[in-house]
């Protein structure tokens, strides 16, 4: 019988053996607090990773370490903890080094030995966030690409009528005036012509770039709305302050001093503008605006070019 009592002994030793190894055998962390969030134990992995000793450890809380919690959250955590069982969530554990390390934490709520804990499984989730990032940082540049024109690296057509239709539906619900302004490049056909096409592709981004300077950002938008034509939209601005925006964009690009042999009026490129302004949350359409726009925009070509037309609707 002692040496059947020797043989359980030795079995249960060496269970508890083979339990504490497998714990400091794993990469993720494993973590007993107490109530007041306290470190009881951890195995090696949270010893290696965040560089602590386990005797520093039981000198420090939890809201030592990770900077996302303070006594009200860990107190506010330890009682949903008792109130659910199990809780999972993300953190950030600061190492001994004072890098921040961003985790996964299953927490478990535990009774033993007449005792509360909170044990937690805490994962290293470095590598999955920089690949989130990169995911998110490519995902950001797809969708630039996708609004922006590619020539001139302003807005493209497609993002200029998602964003007018956004902004004539919120121009009708808070009555705050909305204007447009339509250009166009004068004589732009014969410049091309005459000056070739690369030319023409450079004097495009430079006449994109005075417009864009125009702008108020994050405010306004300007885009490319077709060959050498550009729309400025600019929300909650006045008819007096479009056609002072308009007048410093025909200004700006005229100051360019692009060289157009072509051009009988002003032997540089400029550009002949339309400014339309919606006033008094009338109801208007995005089509209507820009039939305006394009009127006013003809009429500053039979008017001479290189001018403003303004109206209102």
């Amino acid at each position: 019988m002692a040496d059947d009592g020797a043989a359980r002994l030795d079995a249960s030793a060496e269970r508890s053996a083979l339990a504490l190894y497998s714990i400091n055998a794993l990469a993720d962390m494993v973590i007993w607090a107490d109530p007041d969030g306290r470190y009881v134990f951890v195995n090696e992995a949270a010893t290696r990773l965040l560089g602590y000793s386990a005797e520093e450890f039981s000198q420090l809380r939890v809201c030592d370490v990770d900077p996302d919690v303070d006594e009200a959250y860990w107190y506010r955590h330890w009682e949903e903890l008792k109130r659910v069982g199990v809780i999972k969530i993300e953190s950030t554990n600061t190492n001994k080094s004072g890098q921040a390390v961003p985790i996964e934490i299953t927490a478990h709520y535990v009774r033993f030995g007449g005792r509360e804990y909170n044990c937690a499984i805490v994962r290293d989730i470095s590598e999955r966030k920089m690949t989130e990032a990169r995911m998110e940082a490519l995902h950001q540049e797809i969708y630039r690409l996708s609004i922006t024109d590619g020539l001139t690296e302003i807005s493209n057509r497609r993002h200029f009528d998602m964003v007018l239709a956004k902004e004539v539906q919120r121009h009708a619900q808070s009555g705050e005036p909305l204007s447009l302004i339509l250009l166009d490049v004068d004589h732009f056909k014969a410049f091309n012509d005459y000056h070739g096409h690369i030319a023409g592709d450079d004097c495009l981004r430079q006449v994109a770039q005075a417009i864009d300077a125009a702008m108020r950002k994050p405010v306004d938008l300007a885009a490319r709305y077709g060959g050498e034509e550009f729309v400025c939209i600019l929300p909650c601005t006045p008819p007096e302050e479009a056609r002072d925006t308009a007048e410093a964009i025909r200004t700006a690009i005229a100051a360019l001093a692009i060289p157009h042999d072509l051009s009988p009026e002003a032997g540089v490129v400029t550009a002949s503008l339309g400014v339309v302004s919606a006033i008094g949350g009338r109801s208007i359409s995005a089509q209507s605006l820009l039939s305006c726009a394009d009127a006013l925009l003809y009429g500053a070509k039979l008017a001479g070019r290189n001018r403003v037309e303004a109206d209102e609707l």
